[in-house]
């Protein structure tokens, strides 16, 4: 068990991180849009992109923040609960030391009830939570086969230096994946006969592609048998899929100049086979994806009729969201992690909370 309290105290911090990293991004949504920034979708994304890989390098930007903070401020605290044991040193918080002692320490005391196995209650959901894990694993495990499958199945029509181009029969949608060495876009052998579709297909999966959204979104679904149960995951996966696809419906219609009328035609039309096809939709970004499909494409179409469609690069103000967003959450990450040293003020607390019991214990004799 002492091996694995590290193991879960690093997880529980993890999500508190991510949520953290949800409530930011909720924020920030909340302000841009109610400013002409709404219609930066591109930059959303990429601002959305570095958000949650800031969030898999919270550990390190929370060592940063704190050892930046200790050559600026020497001997100022970081984490809350240093700052907590700080002011109540100070007398600023009323409370009887041993009270304020198992408050600071709620944490690693559920942590220690969870690990003791005492509690069927907690038992059986630990068991709940690992069967839904592995239901999931397994789902991920059986779309990344079925895909192999349709990949493996299909014939290779054009080769880059990087990118398969594959036709397929057993398909209705086109769609990009990333196999272990190469990138393969796959499209139905119809679209042959139609190379207006073609062209739009084609530019979409390549504008996905060129800005990895592949790797993403498999990055999200490889995580999620993990994180599932946390809403802060599904609200950022709920966002990055969102922003993907205005993002590069955006892209395609400014770089390659395609007629908004006739890409939004073409989503509509693949929208209608989308909805009707049965397959996995784990682990490859699709023109028009699955059961969620008409929702979604609702927002794309309207994003391309209203938004004003401009080449201009990514606004300042942008990149500096990025890097605010970015800066908040190594502070928030710092904020909540579990100090392990023994500081001067836990020793200064530790030492008031031995007073106090022993006062108690000599009022009881």
């Amino acid at each position: 068990m002492t091996a694995v309290k590290p193991v879960l105290d690093s997880f529980l911090e993890l999500n508190i991180v991510l949520g953290l990293s949800a409530l930011i991004w909720l924020l920030a949504c909340s302000v841009l849009g109610r400013t002409s920034m709404r219609y930066g979708y591109v930059a959303q994304l990429r601002a959305l992109k570095t958000l949650c890989a800031c969030v898999v390098l919270s550990p390190i930007l929370a060592l940063g923040v704190s050892a930046i903070t200790g050559l600026v401020w020497p001997g100022r605290a970081v984490a809350l609960g240093d700052i907590a044991v700080a002011a109540y040193l100070r007398g600023e918080i009323a409370m009887p030391a041993a009270q304020f002692e198992s408050l600071l320490n709620t944490r690693e005391r559920w942590l220690d009830h969870i690990l003791s196995g005492n509690s069927a209650l907690v038992t059986c959901a630990l068991a709940g939570l690992a069967l839904v894990s592995a239901i999931l694993a397994m789902r991920v495990l059986r779309d990344a086969w079925a895909i192999r499958k349709t990949v493996k199945s299909s014939f290779l029509w054009r080769r880059s230096a990087k990118v398969d181009i594959r036709l397929s029969d057993r398909i209705t949608v086109p769609f990009a994946v990333r196999g272990l060495r190469r990138r393969h876009v796959v499209l139905p052998s119809h679209l042959l006969n139609t190379p207006r579709e073609l062209r739009f297909a084609l530019a979409h999966e390549f504008q996905h592609i060129r800005a990895r959204d592949v790797e993403w979104e498999l990055g999200f679904e490889l995580l999620r048998p993990v994180l599932f149960w946390n809403p802060a995951y599904l609200v950022l996966k709920h966002q990055f899929d969102r922003l993907r696809e205005l993002a590069c419906d955006q892209s395609v219609v400014v770089r390659k100049g395609i007629d908004v009328k006739d890409y939004t035609t073409c989503l509509l039309d693949y929208c209608s086979r989308s909805i009707a096809m049965r397959g996995p939709r784990a682990l490859h970004v699709a023109l028009v994806n699955g059961a969620k499909a008409k929702h979604v494409l609702r927002q794309r179409v309207i994003a391309l009729t209203e938004a004003p469609i401009t080449t201009t690069p990514l606004p300042a103000a942008f990149l500096g969201l990025t890097l605010s967003l970015a800066t908040v959450l190594a502070i928030g990450s710092a904020s909540v992690r579990q100090t392990q040293d023994w500081s001067h003020d836990r020793l200064m607390l530790s030492t008031v909370v031995n007073l106090e019991r022993l006062e108690a214990r000599n009022q009881g004799n």
